[in-house]
């Protein structure tokens, strides 16, 4: 596989502006096939790695490049070489002397007359002659220790007439070129027309001449020495020998190595070096320049040494600073160093309100919450109920200026006082609730965030009789701007319960039923039938609970019409002892004082069981009925 570049030629007296002169320059296609393979008359130097415009190593950066003609057109081979730092200070008084060869068969070489560095011949006949050249560094005469770089092999292939090019494709070697270096850096651009045998030439021009340069006829690039930044856009021409034209650009970015950046606060910035680098760096030195001017090495922690990340940015702090790197690399004996230019860090000042809300209740008169401080429970009338509101902007520069605080409160409450940082607090109000019968809205009005960030609210009431077992007090706030600009509603995770006491305790006895028997069955046990809920239910809303106990007693026997079961109710407890029921009550439960009574509820071998005695039963449906009965200690 061979590439081929056709290039442009020169002559003295040529004359750019006449239409017949027109300049040539390369031409790259990417895929063309040989029809014999070609030995080169020496093997071509390695590429040269080049740092910027640095050369660690000599090399042709411009190879002479394939070329597609026609009988009788000029065609030129452009190349450009250059040795490394080391070579260079060894060889310095001497200069580049050039030597063409050229082959018609990819095997015999032969040396041409041609001593210059660009190579234009104009074929005479339709086929293909092989090109390379040698670049020696000496003095007066050739030496021993010179410098000497074989370039690739090219070839000029000539057709009998043109093939015009429909489309352009152009690249760039580098699509990123430094201004603040002492040499200006460059690159090539290059064009693959459509079909890849076209015989056209192109031309090159620049967007914006201030930031870099194009060679008309080579397609080198190279970037102003100012250190003005920006994009360029590198247009090629192909232009097809019957005066058709196509065209094609690339964009190269022109800068001192690191761009500007700018972040809302609380995020990262990330400053990352480019341009290309033959050669891993190896070391990278990251320094931050702070908006007093003061200099200092910063350690970078990410795992990609040509980027570096701040912290989570700070607009007091980080706003104005300036970050750049030194980049050294080294290979062999060549170590070279880079600065880049100095980046701008800006940090939009976050002025979004970081509000939290915060509450808790607590009744000052009887203590009965959760751990969290979010519900009281057993509130009974004229007990004096506690709400402590806490509001932060954690956002310094936030435009949060002013906030309204709301809380919903019974009805009934009466407010005592309310206290704003400690401070006795009046520009309040309290209101009926439009979409509660049972509650009012107290609302604070004008809290000042301008002079605080944060504040603690705290509102005593005196609680009245309630109808309601229970009330949700929520809390709301919401925030302005100087304009009185609504910027949001800040409502807290917590939601406050109050749950009043009535000093009742309720039972709600359940119906329960037994096995059926027939009219033999005698001196047997029968158990109850399953039943889901509870056999007693019980609410206990006593605030003050004092001990009780619980009885079961049982007047009637079973009886079904006006005939009697011969049976009595057993009561067993649950060691499997038993007492029958009977006028006097039996013991079910007790409690002490302060214990909540909790429903009853046996398991299969507790509880009242049926015990049929001795006789022959008649048919029917036997019922009875139970007493429960409370007692309760009285100090």
């Amino acid at each position: 596989m061979l590439i081929f570049t056709a290039m442009s030629f020169d002559q003295s007296n040529f004359d750019k502006s006449a239409p017949e002169n027109k300049i040539i320059s390369k031409v790259i296609p990417t895929v063309t096939t040989a029809k014999a393979a070609v030995t080169p008359y020496r093997t071509p130097t390695a590429d040269p790695i080049i740092l910027l415009f640095i050369w660690l190593s000599s090399g042709y950066n411009l190879q002479p490049e394939n070329q597609y003609t026609y009988v009788n057109n000029s065609k030129t081979l452009y190349t450009d070489s250059g040795r490394s730092v080391v070579d260079a200070l060894l060889g310095l008084l001497s200069s580049p002397h050039y030597t063409w060869y050229q082959s018609t068969d990819g095997q015999t070489w032969t040396q041409m007359s041609q001593t210059t560095k660009e190579l234009t011949v104009t074929p005479t006949k339709v086929g293909t002659v092989y090109y390379q050249q040698m670049t020696r560094w000496y003095g007066l005469v050739p030496g021993l220790l010179d410098t000497i770089v074989y370039s690739k092999v090219a070839f000029i292939t000539t057709f009998p007439s043109p093939i015009n090019a429909t489309a352009l494709d152009v690249t760039a070697n580098d699509k990123y070129l430094y201004n603040n270096q002492s040499s200006a850096m460059t690159t090539y651009v290059t064009g693959t027309p459509t079909p890849i045998d076209s015989t056209g030439n192109i031309t090159w021009k620049v967007s914006d001449t201030s930031l870099a340069t194009v060679d008309s006829r080579t397609g080198l690039v190279t970037a102003n020495t100012t250190g003005k930044s920006g994009t360029v856009r590198v247009t090629g021409t192909m232009t097809n020998s019957n005066g058709t034209s196509v065209g094609g650009y690339v964009d190269i970015k022109i800068g001192g190595g690191l761009d500007d950046q700018t972040v809302d606060e609380g995020k990262k910035a990330n400053f990352t070096i480019q341009g290309t680098f033959d050669e891993k760096p190896t070391n990278v030195v990251w320094h931050k320049v702070d908006a007093a001017g003061k200099d200092t090495v910063v350690t970078n922690s990410n795992s990609d040494v040509l980027t570096y990340t701040t912290a989570n940015t700070v607009y007091a702090t980080d706003n104005g600073t300036k970050y750049y790197a030194v980049v050294t690399v080294t290979s062999g004996d060549s170590t070279t160093t880079v600065t880049t230019n100095k980046a701008n860090l800006t940090v939009r000042k976050n002025v979004v309100p970081d509000v939290s809300v915060n509450n808790t209740i607590f009744n000052s008169s009887y203590e009965d919450h959760n751990s969290e401080n979010t519900t009281i429970n057993n509130v009974a009338e004229n007990d004096k109920i506690v709400h402590r509101i806490n509001i932060k902007d954690g956002n310094l520069n936030s435009v949060l200026t002013r906030a309204e605080i709301q809380i919903k409160l019974p009805k009934s409450s009466v407010i005592d006082n309310v206290k704003v940082n400690n401070q006795n607090f009046t520009d309040y109000t309290n209101v009926a609730d439009p979409n509660n019968n049972q509650g009012t809205i107290l609302t604070l009005r004008n809290l000042n965030f301008v002079i605080t960030k944060e504040f603690a609210i705290e509102i005593n009431s005196t609680v009245g009789k309630n109808e309601a077992l229970s009330f949700n007090s929520t809390v709301s706030a919401n925030g302005y701007d100087t304009s009185g600009n609504l910027l949001g509603q800040y409502i807290p995770a917590q939601s406050l319960q109050l749950n009043f006491a009535d000093n009742s305790i309720n039972l709600q006895a359940n119906d329960w039923s037994y096995k059926t028997i027939n009219s033999y069955t005698e001196n047997s046990l029968i158990d109850r039938s399953k039943m889901e809920n509870s056999h007693l239910e019980v609410v206990d809303k006593r605030r003050n609970k004092q001990a009780l106990t619980l009885y079961l007693s049982q007047r009637e026997p079973f009886k079904s019409d006006e005939k009697e079961l011969n049976s009595e109710m057993r009561y067993y407890q649950r060691d499997g002892s038993y007492q029958v029921l009977n006028e006097n009550g039996t013991l079910v439960s007790e409690t002490t004082t302060g214990q909540t009574l909790d429903s009853v509820a046996w398991q299969d071998h507790e509880g009242p069981k049926l015990y049929i005695g001795d006789g022959v039963h008649d048919a029917g449906n036997y019922t009875t009925q139970l007493e429960w009965s409370l007692v309760e200690s009285i100090k």
